[in-house]
């Protein structure tokens, strides 16, 4: 009996000791966790994370310029940028969805190299720039999760500010929370286009392959060229958007030898909100999933442009491309992260034939001092076969298609024929 109630203490003991262990080392964690800075990521930033087996969610922004810049002025600069946006110096945790701090300095931001590949977002910081002082380049890389294009664009006039020497006059407080934009918002029913045409995919632009090779294509319309574009938007009212889209559509029927052609437009949502013109590094960008356009072998340019214009102005005042994201935003701190990961990929779908415009970078706000940028546009993430996304952006009157591509050197050929065909017919109908 003795010995029973020995045994009986004994494990009792035993558990207790492991148990006050477990206590001592579960408080310790949440010390730990108290000491490390954490940012929560917001609704939409799940969306670009909950795809990046398929696309990796990265942005770039080439540069050239007349002279090297002032390394120490250019670290400066950034350090005081992540005052305003801590994320840049975090790596972004993937399974609980934050953005956290692994004690990385500038030092893991800013290098010497010729390219600016891919890196892995939870591995390193959310930006990267690599200077290339021997060709005087230099090529900002920004994580898709932490913002968007509009978002990437006012980073970078940020920067610009801080390695002038400014301080911002009033304190820049971010603003990554989607709700706002989500107000008072009605939307309206889909369009007649897209509800004839729901269930039409547009087939991919290149072949699938196992190649590896990373390509950066560019086609330029400069500054006469794109003055006449401009000018002639104006006076038939459309946008120069609708016209870029209208080129490209025109493209992907030609070389499909089909009709009628979908693509995804993305649109900014501050636009359509009081967020407009506030400091907002986050992703704020809803899309029209469908703009359907039809192109009969008798339509020319001009009667493409004037259906896609009626088309995307049908589209805005509905404010069709906020569908989904008030339902997303409501649950999204609600359900657990891998089923509504599920209902995004479903929901979410990503088509092989996209289109993006960064539109314009202001090179009023994007100027080094003692250093003239000469050339410069933003691009998006490269592109797995048989995926193909044209980007579109200008400076200084100089409007950049691009594309970038992995793949082997047939899609550098693909890629670049497509760019070449879509200025063509840019051109094509400004001159006419």
């Amino acid at each position: 009996m003795e010995v029973g109630k020995f045994m009986i203490t004994g494990i009792i003991g035993f558990v207790g000791i492991g148990f006050k262990e477990k206590v001592i080392s579960f408080c310790q964690r949440k010390a730990n966790k108290a000491q490390i800075p954490i940012n929560k990521c917001e609704s939409l930033d799940f969306v670009e994370a909950t795809h990046r087996h398929k696309v990796y969610p990265l942005m770039y922004c080439y540069m050239e310029l007349d002279r090297n810049l002032d390394i120490d002025q250019l670290q400066t600069a950034v350090i005081r940028s992540c005052q305003y946006v801590p994320e840049i110096l975090q790596a972004y945790d993937f399974a609980r969805g934050r953005f956290i701090d692994k004690g990385f300095t500038v030092g893991d931001i800013i290098s010497h190299a010729s390219d600016l590949p891919q890196w892995k977002l939870d591995k390193r910081p959310q930006l990267q720039i690599v200077i290339n002082d021997e060709k005087k380049k230099m090529i900002i890389g920004i994580s898709h999760i932490l913002t968007d294009g509009v978002g990437f664009l006012q980073y970078l006039y940020l920067l610009s500010f801080l390695y002038n020497g400014h301080t911002p006059a009033f304190p820049l407080e971010n603003c990554r929370d989607i709700a706002p934009v989500l107000k008072n918002v009605h939307i309206g029913r889909t369009t007649e286009q897209t509800r004839q045409h729901k269930h039409i995919i547009v087939p991919p632009l290149r072949k699938s392959s196992n190649g590896k090779k990373q390509f950066c294509l560019c086609s330029h319309i400069y500054p006469e060229d794109f003055s006449t574009l401009y000018c002639k938007s104006r006076k038939q009212n459309v946008t120069l958007n609708d016209v870029f889209i209208t080129a490209y559509a025109r493209v992907i029927s030609r070389l499909h030898e089909i009709q009628t052609v979908v693509i995804p437009c993305p649109a900014d949502l501050r636009k359509f909100s009081s967020m407009q013109g506030k400091f907002t590094i986050a992703n704020m960008t809803g899309i029209y999933r469908k703009i359907v356009v039809e192109i009969k072998p008798q339509h020319s340019f001009s009667q493409t442009l004037s259906q896609v214009h009626i088309e995307m102005e049908l589209q805005k005042s509905r404010f069709r491309c906020l569908v989904g994201i008030r339902p997303l935003d409501y649950t999204f701190h609600k359900i657990p992260r891998f089923i509504l990961a599920l209902g995004i990929k479903w929901f979410y779908h990503l088509l092989p034939v996209s289109y993006t415009n960064f539109g314009k970078i202001d090179h009023t706000k994007l100027f080094f001092n003692n250093c003239k940028i000469t050339s410069c546009y933003t691009t998006g993430t490269y592109r797995f076969p048989p995926d193909f996304q044209i980007s579109i952006s200008t400076f200084q009157n100089v409007c950049t298609l691009n594309c970038t591509l992995t793949g082997q050197d047939t899609d550098k050929m693909t890629g670049q024929h497509i760019l070449d065909e879509v200025k063509n017919e840019i051109i094509d109908w400004g001159n006419t």
